[in-house]
């Protein structure tokens, strides 16, 4: 039983891509795929009331797990598209982070290997002072850190790295988010070899943008291929402390 924690250097870097991305190329290769988010926002109020967290959904087609063990895989969901500690506070919702731990040690147990995706960025708060790293760090997982090679993300992974390393996280490496190969320029290049630089960790791969179809139609195999091709997963599950040959 291993896990990996998925984190980022800000929102929107493509978290839950990568996250059920992995859990779709664990689960190709028959591992028991577990996935868990400790809280969502910005959640999908159905014709019945009750809030789809679109993004569990995806991390759940991914690990194939049933989408009925909601609540196994996401404990809080949040409409209002904020961080945790504000949304629930709208919401009238008390987060309790041993809720969340709890859940989480619960889905890592069960599985072989587990993607805990967190939110927002690692300093995100899930509560009013209970942070992404103190969840990350409570359940005693390494992390990977989700990046893309844009202007001015060498100086947000440097920080993020250095943040969750000073807050007792291991830090595995980096995964690039939406790689182009054949476009990549000077400044796409050049990213990469700073984040390694100045990060003192490791790029584990290099994520192209996966096609919406593959998403909508949930073609975990697909997705799996891809995977396979652009990341180090070998690499990452012996760094979590599992075996390749699982």
């Amino acid at each position: 039983m291993i896990a990996i924690g998925i984190t980022a250097t800000d929102t929107d870097m493509g978290k839950t891509m990568v996250s059920g991305a992995l859990a779709a190329a664990f689960n190709m290769r028959g591992l028991k795929a577990g996935v868990f988010k400790p809280a969502a926002s910005g959640c999908v109020r159905m014709e019945d009331g009750k809030l789809l967290s679109t993004d569990a959904d995806f991390l759940m087609t991914c690990a194939g797990i049933d989408k009925d063990e909601q609540v196994k895989v996401v404990p809080y969901v949040l409409e209002d598209a904020l961080s945790p500690a504000q949304a629930s506070r709208l919401a009238g919702i008390k987060i309790e982070p041993a809720v969340m731990t709890r859940k989480a040690v619960e889905m890592i147990e069960s599985k072989q290997i587990t993607v805990v995706e967190g939110v927002g960025g690692i300093s995100a708060p899930l509560t009013y002072d209970y942070l992404v790293k103190d969840f990350f760090k409570e359940i005693n997982v390494p992390v990977l850190v989700v990046v893309k090679s844009i202007l001015g993300n060498i100086n947000h992974a440097v920080l993020t790295v250095e943040y969750a390393k000073n807050h007792g996280l291991n830090v595995l490496g980096l995964i690039v988010n939406c790689w182009d190969e054949d476009s990549a320029g000077v400044l796409e290049q050049s990213n990469l070899y700073y984040y390694e630089k100045l990060t003192g960790v490791p790029i584990l791969g290099k994520l192209p943008v996966i096609d919406e179809k593959l998403i909508k139609d949930g073609d975990v195999a697909e997705i799996a291929s891809i995977v396979e091709k652009t990341v180090a997963i070998d690499k990452i599950i012996g760094l979590a402390g599992g075996k390749a040959s699982e």
